[in-house]
């Protein structure tokens, strides 16, 4: 449908390890890029940035590379200033970052790996956004996503500091919204659950959430509502949706892509049948 047809986006955290599974940053980055949009593609790590334009252009889309530390306050502030450079302008960014390999319980945390958090998981994306925001201006508006986690409306769970990073980073978006929507700019927020990649996998398996992928996947198909696991595209596909002028009138918004675990009071399993 070319639904990004003549657009420029961003997407921060659009590399991953070479994986089985697609991660939620290169599948952003890759849908934008097949709807039309010209994509610029950030990432820590070079070859992980240079392989998802690989990616893009071998599809005939139009992708740049850029290589970025957003623990950096400075990085955060490049990014954005050679995107724009790169591409003429940006009218779409997906801040895609988010670390919990640091994270504990709230008694054993130590002061270092909170900082860390809140550094990668928070003040990125308020840096990256605030950097993008006179550039939209200029062009008459545009759209800025985060991603979020459920985890940020719920108090249990062993990510201590992530969710509460993630639930900041939430506020942030409400921020941005109401601030910043007289220049026709929206910002809204994704909070994915129970989405299968190799980064929920090794956060999850790392916290002793879950002790292996496939127990993972059976407690998916157990205690999500819709009776299984989501993929990058599902998140992909809400990112899509909210970048483009579908959109138009929708700011301020949390969306939980989550197959109905929010919903939830208490524990759900599914009936057997």
């Amino acid at each position: 449908m070319m639904r990004m047809k003549g657009k420029k986006a961003v997407v921060v955290g659009a590399g991953q390890l070479e994986s089985d599974l697609l991660g939620n940053g290169r599948a952003i980055a890759e849908l934008l890029a097949r709807e039309g949009a010209e994509v610029c593609a950030v990432d820590m790590y070079r070859e992980r940035a240079e392989s998802t334009v690989s990616k893009i252009v071998s599809e005939g889309g139009k992708a740049h590379a850029i290589v970025a530390d957003v623990s950096k306050p400075e990085d955060c502030d490049r990014l954005i200033a050679e995107a724009n450079a790169a591409m003429g302008g940006i009218d779409t960014l997906v801040n895609n970052v988010g670390i919990n390999h640091v994270d504990s319980d709230a008694l054993s945390l130590d002061i270092a790996g909170w900082q860390l958090m809140m550094d990668v998981n928070l003040r990125a994306a308020w840096l990256t956004s605030r950097a993008v925001v006179p550039i939209m201006k200029a062009g008459g508006g545009g759209s800025i996503t985060n991603i979020s986690t459920i985890g940020s409306k719920t108090g249990g769970g062993r990510l201590f500091a992530y969710s509460i990073s993630k639930a900041a980073l939430n506020a942030v978006t409400h921020s941005f919204a109401v601030n910043f929507a007289e220049f026709g700019i929206r910002c809204n927020t994704i909070l994915p659950a129970w989405v299968l990649t190799q980064h929920s996998i090794d956060g999850l398996t790392r916290h002793g959430v879950v002790p292996s992928r496939a127990d993972l996947e059976g407690q998916g198909s157990r205690f999500v509502p819709l009776g299984k696991m989501g993929s990058a595209m599902d998140v992909a596909n809400a990112a899509l949706f909210l970048s483009s002028d579908e959109s138009g009138f929708i700011t301020g918004l949390e969306v939980p892509v989550d197959g109905g675990s929010l919903n939830m009071i208490g524990k759900y399993e599914k009936k057997p049948a």
